[in-house]
């Protein structure tokens, strides 16, 4: 009784491999068979292949025995006529009319005639009506220099037009001197005859080419080939190298061949012709093929039924089994952590599998929940995380909508979090996180979720609230912060900046949300506030930003930027004193870009130093270009903060002004009090530098900024530029007007010159004039212009200067 339990457990065992091994022993049986049936198809392709060489071989010369016999009766056939009294005659009718009816005896000639040692063709079997020379014919000329029978090219028939092979058969006067020649075109349809009644294998294809490549005939098929030269083929080049063998090649057709070549006739000074013979390798394979096919098919439905037989007989024995591990692997892999596959543990390998499979599963679902914390809470804090507070926003957002509700998150950033990090070290930096998170959690209800984003920025989400709420939250989160935080005995304060943004005033998907309430925590750092709504006006990253700032580099790079000209007046003189360089951008999507939209982003992203010099380059090349039309005046161009402390600006200038032959005295740069009282010492050793360079440097905007008067007498500035908010309200505001009569005053005593921007109408024109101010811009005058259209404006405004021509360059204005 034991041993047959015994027995019975070995059986059992031994079906858990069953399918395996059933399957295993089928494919060992047949791959043999497999084997043998390639082998034997490989040894076939063999012998098939040598057998349609040799036959190819064989054809190939039992055309060219033909075609030699041929040419052979030819030259006999010529022969024999020489001696005909009509050719040796004096008498063309006679002869032509012999020659006619031979021509209906042989139609395997297209022509027989007689031509004179001159070429001239006296006598033919073909009518012709106009005189004819052969003198440029090859066998001709061989015939009367050699006095041989002669072999032409192919050629078409002056009086047949047909595609023919002319030979030329000497007749020679008493004294042994060829003063004639006989001669006959071969018609080379009769290769197409011969390949007809040759028993070629099926899709065979007969080519005679001549020593040029020119195909002379082509069987079947021949009228797309026939007279076309072509020696540069690879399958041609072969016969014309060789002329004679055998190759595996590819024929006009593209399609693969046994071609077997040889020559026909004649010698390198009469002309060679080669003819070939294709056999289709797929032809000859065909048979071959289909066996193989038809023997792979049979072994393969063999192999297809032991494979079924021994997949139905297992399936009791393994099938069930592995679907079980199957199911419970894909339930598994579905996040079902609580699957099992319920198999008794045995010692087969699906056993050992199932026993495994339940083990991991096991491992997974008790390591689940702790994998799902990390991946939803930060490491430091034990907060919810990014991901869970997109998911619990994204949750939010859906509930609110359903509700029509509101909601606000909070995006919070400690201020100074460096410091504490520097001074007491990150270990406090750290403790203050972990500390931080509870304290906020004590003004929080419980449906809210505080969140670390990482560093030291916090998010909270207030679900069902709304601006009113929002505040009241935040509120008592700086309430709650003013006590201190005691971080190993050390007394910290923390400050914080808080943006707030709203469901679904100011977006409407969890990424905007955050995306807006980051912008607004970053504007309350900005204005030193201790939280901040978000403002759409006040948002500068804005997808138009983005495009803009995209597309800027490029703009710089393919010169995309023009710049437009506004003309400064002398008011004394009311002359043109010069003019400032305005940077524009016709952008192909957006339309026209203001520069107040584009500079402060090139002056972010350090495009700022290329776009000012390619403005620079720009102006100076025009003052050159202006300069040879006799227009000498100072082109100015305005300069930012990092142009202007660039150590390497006034080297860089002086190169671009060498490089167009333009004076330093015919370029302006204008700066704003701003500029200069950022660093005002080295400001100041720049502006000298470029004084001393020769260049007029303008202080712009005056009055807007700051500036010390101290600075404003050391530089060294020729003028300063009113700025047009002053000047356009002078004339209905007395501020304005005195701020303007003050600071004329005030520059003319520092002995610089003073330019009023903004000036719109004669009025504000006289009025600037009777205070003495020495220039002025502005719409009155002109808008900003393009270099032709100043040049236009030139020409037909008031203000028009003397063009002086010259070689020197520009004068200082």
């Amino acid at each position: 009784m034991i041993s047959l339990n015994i027995n019975k457990s070995r059986i059992i065992n031994l079906f858990s491999f069953l399918r395996f091994r059933l399957l295993l022993l089928i494919f060992m049986i047949v791959l043999p068979f497999f084997g043998v049936i390639i082998y034997t198809s490989m040894e076939e392709y063999k012998i098939a292949a040598a057998e349609n060489k040799n036959k190819a071989v064989e054809l190939v010369q039992i055309a060219a025995d033909s075609q030699n016999q041929l040419i052979e009766g030819v030259q006999q056939f010529l022969a024999v006529l020489s001696h005909l009294p009509e050719v040796k005659g004096r008498d063309p009718s006679a002869c032509n009319v012999l020659f006619s009816k031979l021509l209906q005896q042989y139609p395997s000639y297209a022509n027989l005639g007689i031509s004179q040692s001159n070429g001239n063709i006296i006598c033919s079997g073909v009518p012709f009506h106009r005189k004819l020379n052969m003198s440029d014919r090859t066998y001709f000329r061989h015939a009367i220099e050699t006095g041989r029978f002669s072999t032409g090219n192919f050629q078409i028939g002056r009086i047949t037009g047909k595609p023919t092979i002319n030979f030329g058969y000497p007749l020679f006067d008493q004294t042994g001197k060829a003063q004639k020649v006989l001669f006959a075109a071969l018609d080379l349809s009769w290769l197409n005859q011969f390949a007809s009644r040759a028993e070629l294998p099926p899709g065979s294809i007969l080519t005679v080419l001549d020593q040029t490549g020119t195909i002379l005939v082509r069987y079947p098929n021949p009228g797309k080939w026939v007279g076309k030269s072509i020696p540069d083929i690879p399958m041609i080049k072969t016969i014309l190298s060789q002329h004679k063998g055998i190759e595996e090649t590819t024929d006009l057709d593209g399609n693969l061949h046994f071609l077997g070549f040889t020559s026909l006739v004649g010698n390198q000074e009469t002309g060679n012709l080669s003819i070939s013979i294709g056999i289709p390798k797929q032809s000859v394979f065909s048979g071959i093929n289909h066996m193989f096919t038809l023997n792979l098919t049979i072994l393969a439905v063999t192999m297809i039924l032991g494979f079924l037989g021994a997949w139905i007989g297992s399936d009791f024995f393994v099938l069930k089994k592995i679907n079980v591990l199957v199911k419970t692997s894909n339930q598994l892999a579905g996040n079902n952590l609580s699957a099992r596959t319920g198999i008794v543990y045995g010692k087969g390998e699906l056993d050992q599998l199932a026993y495994t499979i339940d083990k991991m599963a096991d491992s997974l679902q008790a390591n689940a929940s702790a994998i799902q914390y990390q991946a939803t809470h930060d490491f430091l804090t034990k907060l919810p995380n990014a991901n869970l507070l997109h998911d619990r926003l994204d949750q939010a957002i859906k509930t609110a909508k359903r509700n029509n509700k509101s909601l606000a998150l909070l995006m919070l950033d400690i201020n100074h979090f460096k410091e504490i990090n520097h001074t007491l070290g990150h270990h406090f930096g750290n403790l203050l996180l972990l500390l931080l998170g509870p304290r906020l959690q004590n003004v929080l209800r419980q449906s809210d979720t505080i969140a670390h984003l990482g560093g030291d920025k916090f998010a909270i989400l207030l679900q069902d609230s709304d601006i009113n709420g929002a505040k009241s939250v935040t509120r008592k989160i700086l309430k709650v912060l003013e006590e201190q935080f005691i971080l190993a005995d050390h007394p910290v304060l923390v400050e914080t900046c808080i943006g707030i943004a709203l469901y679904p005033d100011h977006g409407e998907t969890s990424d905007i949300l955050l995306q807006r309430a980051d912008v607004a925590m970053s504007k309350a750092k900005e204005e030193k506030s201790d939280y901040f709504v978000y403002i759409q006006d006040e948002d500068h990253n804005t997808p138009r930003r983005l495009v803009i700032m995209g597309a800027l580099r490029e703009a710089i790079n393919r010169n995309q930027l023009i710049l437009h000209y506004q003309p400064k007046i002398n008011l004394k003189t009311g002359g043109l004193a010069g003019a400032e360089a305005l940077v524009r951008w016709q952008h192909p999507e957006l339309g026209p870009i203001a520069p107040d939209q584009f500079i402060p982003l090139a002056e972010k992203t350090g495009l700022i130093k290329p776009l000012t010099y390619h403005v620079l380059n720009t102006a100076v090349n025009q003052c050159q270009s202006w300069c040879q039309e006799g227009i000498n005046i100072n082109v100015a161009v305005n300069l930012s903060t990092r142009n202007l402390l660039d150590q390497k600006l006034p080297d860089d200038l002086m190169e671009m002004l060498d490089k167009a032959h333009v004076l330093p005295s015919s370029l302006g740069i204008e700066i704003t009090e701003s500029v200069i009282m950022l660093n005002p010492e080295r400001a100041m050793e720049i502006l000298k530098r470029l004084s001393g360079m020769g260049i007029q440097l303008s202080i712009d905007d005056f009055g807007t900024g700051y500036s010390s008067l101290m600075y404003l007498n050391k530089l060294p500035v020729n003028e300063i530029k009113i700025d047009k908010s002053f000047v356009i309200n002078m004339l209905t505001d007395k501020d304005s007007d005195m701020i303007v009569r003050s600071t004329i005053h005030l520059a003319h005593n520092l002995g610089l010159k003073v330019v009023a921007e903004g000036v719109e109408n004669k009025e504000t024109w006289d009025r600037l004039k009777t205070m003495g101010c020495d220039y002025v811009q502005g719409f009155y005058i002109s808008k900003p212009l393009s270099a032709e259209q100043f040049i236009h404006w030139l020409d037909h405004s008031p203000w028009r200067i003397n063009r002086q021509m010259n070689n020197t360059g520009p004068k200082a204005a």
